[in-house]
């Protein structure tokens, strides 16, 4: 799955490809230690114990590296739209790959979706083909085995509710229609609920109905992966609820005027601004406001020599944010949750338009 960036634990680190790091989940060693429990046991039957628990290891570690594909997709296809992928992980629920999604459109959200599963089918279908070319044997029966795993890897992935990529493929169908983003992740997050209802009652219900009786490992397996996608699909209608919200956020009613300096000015231009200066590099780029303990210590006869360097109060990585049209209150809220500023500079079109305190984004969202 495609998934924003976020701060969970990522447990071990297998490799660092591209400048991307791929970590393997702890909780990937229990799917994994599962499968050489079901597998091991039944082909150990037949082929050993030796073979039949070396076929379990192959299978677990086949499933590693086709959620690895099937993540790697998500990456590579972000990385070539501009997006920043801060990792891979693989875990118990498959895996995500964490980006920066802030500037993504719905075309550019649902190519990076949809090459996940993709990438599954084609494993699935050259293991098929391989699996057929051999045609009987261990090998093309481990073969064939791999090839059902992706297939319904791509199934599953496909299934049209969050946080599944199917989910986000239609979330950027709505996106694009509405042109709300916040209502297409709610409509998304809803289509997951009804997804989970719907395997529930298929795997378990209807079978008990009928007067069957599901087996355990069924039960505990659905309701496992009925709970994770509920918790998803819920989490993706809060967040969708919260964009709603700051789609009416008035983001030009909270600028303050501010005047460029340049950092190699002497501080005697201060005083010819006419509202709060924001520090730049000589190329424009802001990087800090003025430090008023500092400027009130530069002694009155060393103003005019003394540069606005000295006395700039440097502000933090990413709080300085152009505003896309149509994207401002977003792009706002996401430059003051990766600064963690509590002040951001905010330009459009790169021309510096004034400051926004956090202070008067909390009163305006309080107040919607």
């Amino acid at each position: 799955m495609a998934a924003p960036h976020d701060d969970t634990p990522r447990g071990i680190r297998l490799a660092t490809i591209g400048g991307v790091p791929v970590y393997l989940g702890w909780s990937w060693l229990i799917i994994g230690g599962l499968i050489v429990f079901l597998i091991g046991p039944g082909v150990a039957s037949t082929h050993g114990p030796v073979t039949g628990y070396g076929v379990a290891v192959v299978y677990a570690l086949s499933l590693l590296l086709s959620v690895l594909a099937h993540e790697a997709a998500h990456a590579v296809t972000a990385r070539s739209f501009g997006h920043t992928v801060h990792r891979v992980v693989a875990d118990l629920w498959g895996g995500h790959t964490a980006f920066e999604a802030s500037r993504a459109t719905p075309a550019t959200q649902a190519a990076v979706a949809v090459v996940g599963p993709l990438a599954n089918a084609l494993l699935a279908l050259a293991c098929f083909l391989a699996s057929a070319a051999l045609d009987t044997g261990l090998v093309a029966s481990v073969l064939g085995g791999i090839a059902f795993v992706n297939a319904a890897l791509a199934v599953l992935n496909m299934l049209p509710g969050l946080p599944l990529d199917g989910g986000q493929i239609v979330e950027s169908l709505v996106w694009g229609v509405t042109g709300e983003q916040g209502r297409a992740r709610v409509a998304a997050g809803l289509l997951g609920r009804a997804m989970v209802i719907v395997i529930v009652v298929a795997i378990v219900g209807l079978p008990l109905l009928r007067g069957q009786q599901p087996s355990l490992s069924t039960m505990v397996w659905t309701m496992l992966i009925a709970a994770f996608l509920w918790s998803g699909a819920s989490s993706a209608i809060a967040h969708g609820r919260a964009l709603g919200q700051l789609s009416g956020l008035d983001v030009a009613a909270l600028i303050e005027p501010a005047a460029a300096i340049r950092a190699d000015a002497s501080v005697a231009e201060l005083t010819s601004l006419r509202a709060l200066p924001v520090v730049t590099t000589p190329d424009g780029v802001p990087i800090g406001l003025v430090d008023h303990d500092a400027l009130r210590a530069v002694p009155p006869a060393a103003v005019a020599t003394t540069p606005v360097s000295a006395v700039v109060s440097t502000a933090p990585e990413g709080w300085a944010v152009d505003l896309p049209p149509g994207r401002e209150a977003v792009e706002l809220v996401h430059a003051f949750q990766s600064s963690r500023s509590r002040v951001v500079a905010v330009s459009e079109g790169g021309v510096l338009r004034g400051i926004v305190r956090v202070e008067r984004v909390n009163a305006a969202l309080s107040r919607n």
